[in-house]
């Protein structure tokens, strides 16, 4: 089942051919923010205005039914695919890219635990856990698959966060928060003018970002004018490479079910089950 659009698509490269091609993306990590820590009045302004977005986030729509156009480039691998994207809370998520006319070229599938992608040109279905051992391999470090519909949204997932830094940007204003997400360490910059995060970076043991995802082209979408990104960049350390995502055309307020994030195999395809 898929949202009813024509797009135009322009795709390349035999990054494609596989799910880790989408995964497989990603570049250096970046330098550490300059700030000024906060503390007193002013740094429980931030925390105050920090909890209200969490909670007006957690009042948001379960899902995005969207236009998407991604583009990875990198040293090996490097090309755009348009098509749409289908993602709900928590962890569902549906991509299906398009060629030219405005066929299924590929069809990408997850619901946190288990993956599916479909490689039309190769007549094959892989699928598999996204604990195994091929995904995690090639999947770069810090990427949450079961927290895919946050991280599409500029959200943070639903649990509690406990904010441990705060210090005024210096380069980009706003403010940067060093928070513990369960048992792990983000770092996000915080806009308190516009209520959204604009970057958020997981964290290593070092305090070294290994995944680093920024947002922007913010826009209200939904009867209750959720602010969802337009742009989302994406880098890591473990990949040299930039992976984009550019959203546009959201339908409001879309309705998506759990049934909606599977497809049925083609005749005459083969499966492959992803060790």
């Amino acid at each position: 089942m898929g949202m009813k659009r024509l797009q135009r698509a322009g795709v390349s490269t035999a990054w494609l051919t596989v799910v880790c091609g989408l995964l497989c993306i990603l570049a250096g990590c970046a330098s550490l923010p300059r700030t000024v820590d906060l503390a007193g009045a002013k740094r429980a302004e931030v925390v105050a205005a920090f909890a209200q977005l969490q909670a007006r986030q957690s009042q948001c729509h379960c899902c995005i039914d969207v236009a998407a156009s991604v583009t990875l480039t990198g040293l090996l691998h490097s090309g755009t695919v348009s098509g749409y994207l289908q993602a709900m809370s928590p962890a569902f998520l549906r991509f299906v890219g398009l060629n030219p006319l405005g066929q299924p070229l590929l069809i990408l599938v997850s619901d946190g635990n288990r993956f599916r992608y479909l490689a039309v040109a190769q007549g094959k279905s892989y699928g598999g856990k996204v604990a195994a051992e091929t995904f995690v391999k090639y999947a770069p470090a810090g990427f949450r698959p079961h927290e895919s519909f946050y991280w599409l949204s500029g959200r943070l997932p639903v649990g509690p966060v406990v904010v441990e830094e705060v210090g005024r940007a210096l380069d980009t204003g706003g403010y940067w928060l060093t928070v513990r997400v369960g048992s792990e360490r983000r770092r996000l910059l915080f806009d308190p003018s516009l209520g959204v995060i604009r970057r958020h970076q997981v964290l290593d043991d070092d305090g070294d970002d290994v995944f680093d995802t920024m947002y922007e082209d913010y826009r209200a979408v939904g009867k209750d004018d959720c602010l969802l990104p337009g742009r989302i960049t994406v880098t890591t350390r473990q990949h040299r490479g930039t992976l984009v995502i550019t959203l546009s055309d959201w339908l409001d307020d879309a309705d998506l079910a759990a049934k909606d994030f599977s497809f049925s195999l083609p005749p005459g395809f083969e499966l492959v089950e992803v060790p």
